[in-house]
Parts: C-alpha cells; sequence; structure tokens
C-alpha cells in the first residue's frame, strides 16, 4: 500500500481511541515555535501579543477540539472550554476536520487553501488574533501530516514488529511519536511556496506528502526501535520528522505574511 492512502486510513483512528493519538502537546508547540523563529522581525510582529498563545495554544486547537467534542474532556489551565468555540478554526464550513492529511488529495488541497485564505484575509484586515487561530491549526495540519506512525495502520504497525520481540505491552503509534527532542531551524531562512494561495498550497501539500513518504520508508526501523524501547534510535526518526514539518509550516507562514501585507 502505498504511503498516500494510508494517510487516508489512518487519520479516523485519531479519533477512535480517546484523546492524543498524534503528536502529543510539547511537540506541536516545539514545531510552532521553532518555525516562528525563523520569520524575520517585521512578519512575526504582524502577530502582534498573539505569539505566545499560537504556541502554547492554538496549535493544539484540532486536538482540543476533538477532546472536548468527542469525549467531553476539557483541558486545565488557558483554554477552550467548549467545542463550540473553536470548531469555526477546526472544521471546515462543509464539515471536512481540518486534522492532518488524510491522503484525498483534492479534500487536503482543499483544507490548505481554506486555512492560507483565512490567514491572508485577516492580515490583511489587520485581525492577528484570527491569523494566530488559523495560523495554528494550520501547524498542526502540517505536524500531524508528517507525524511518523500516521504512515500506517495500527495492524501494519504491530505486523512490521519483529516477532522476537515483547511488543504486547506496546502502544507502537504512541511509542514512536509521543515525544521529539528540542531543537532549532538555526540560520535556515524561510522561502516563498509559491506566488498565489493556490499555488504555494499545492507546493506545501506535496511537501506534505513526501514527507509521510519518507516515513513509510523508515517505519520498519522505527517499529524495531520502538519495540526494544530504543529512545535513541527513535530520537533520530522523530527529529528528522519534527524538523521536516517546521520547515515546511515556516515557509508557509513566511509566505502567507508575506501575502497578507497590507497596502503601504
Amino acid at each position: 500500500m502505498s504511503p498516500i492512502p494510508r494517510l487516508l486510513i489512518c487519520l479516523p483512528l485519531l479519533f477512535a481511541a480517546g484523546p492524543c493519538k498524534a503528536w502529543s502537546t510539547p511537540p506541536h508547540q516545539r514545531i510552532t515555535k521553532a518555525a516562528l523563529d525563523t520569520l524575520p522581525k517585521r512578519l512575526l510582529d504582524r502577530f502582534g501579543t498573539e505569539v505566545a498563545p499560537l504556541v502554547e495554544i492554538y496549535c493544539t486547537f484540532p486536538d482540543r477540539y476533538v477532546e472536548m467534542e468527542r469525549f467531553g474532556f476539557v483541558r486545565e489551565g488557558p483554554s477552550p472550554r467548549d467545542a463550540s468555540e473553536i470548531r469555526p478554526y477546526c472544521v471546515r464550513p462543509d464539515g471536512q476536520p481540518m486534522h492532518g492529511a488524510t491522503g484525498d488529495r483534492d479534500m487536503d488541497l482543499g483544507t490548505l487553501v481554506y486555512l492560507f485564505e483565512r490567514i491572508v484575509t485577516n492580515f490583511s484586515e489587520r485581525r492577528p488574533g484570527e491569523a494566530a487561530r488559523y495560523a495554528g491549526v494550520l501547524s498542526h495540519f502540517i505536524a500531524d501530516s508528517l507525524s511518523p506512525p500516521h504512515a500506517a495502520t495500527p495492524e501494519e504497525l504491530r505486523g512490521l514488529a519483529p516477532r522476537s520481540a515483547e511488543a504486547g505491552d506496546i502502544d507502537i503509534h504512541s511509542a514512536i511519536e509521543r515525544s521529539l527532542p528540542e531543537f532549532t531551524l538555526g540560520a535556515r531562512v524561510p522561502r516563498m511556496a509559491g506566488a498565489h494561495i493556490l499555488t504555494a498550497a499545492e507546493a506545501i501539500l506535496k511537501q506534505c506528502y513526501a514527507g509521510a513518504g519518507q516515513n513509510s520508508k523508515d517505519l520498519p526501523s522505527m517499529v524495531k526501535a520502538a519495540c526494544a524501547r530504543d529512545e535513541r534510535t527513535l530520537d533520530v526518526y522523530r527529529l528528522r520528522a519534527g524538523v521536516k514539518a517546521t520547515e515546511i509550516f515556516a515557509d508557509a507562514l513566511y509566505t502567507l505574511s508575506r501575502m497578507g501585507e497590507a497596502p503601504r
């Protein structure tokens, strides 16, 4: 099975077994912060005071929406208290959730175009809070699309486990993606993904699918490491996926911030 149909199968599994079957909260926050840290100051300043909540809260909106909508679970601390508060940011008007790539290219492209349009429009109309909320959902979409075990179903993950491994007590999916080492993109400079919303969305989606494809190729090694509880090896793959997701998100943010610059 190719990696793209696998993504189509895997996304519904995120909603089937309780809260948090994807990157946990700290990885989402690290990916978002590392991307923001690469933006030129004049573009970062367009978010105003929304930078901190974008990192701490907005990039977790899709997970929090599922937790509240499906399970009635409300996190402690500063966060939405009801799913209805964040539904407009997490679900398209046609009812399609904006959580991570589904593997349906038209569906995923439509989600990116929708998010891109919302971000650019709110930047142009000087509504940094709204732009930041949609940017948080975009960060989550990209990060979950690059989450390593989303390239296979749970059955496929178990099938990759070595027969000699005593993996009966291991949730392989969670073991692979439960953490992400701290990192930065260093001196990497973000790039324009495209001159227009559609071409930029197509370029970003292509990169997301390519990252998922690489994860699919490396899953046997990841599963072997998970079964052996080899965190050092897993961190190599986690870091590669996290860095790639951050680069993609940084380029998307840079592109949308440039597009949404108000005329002077």
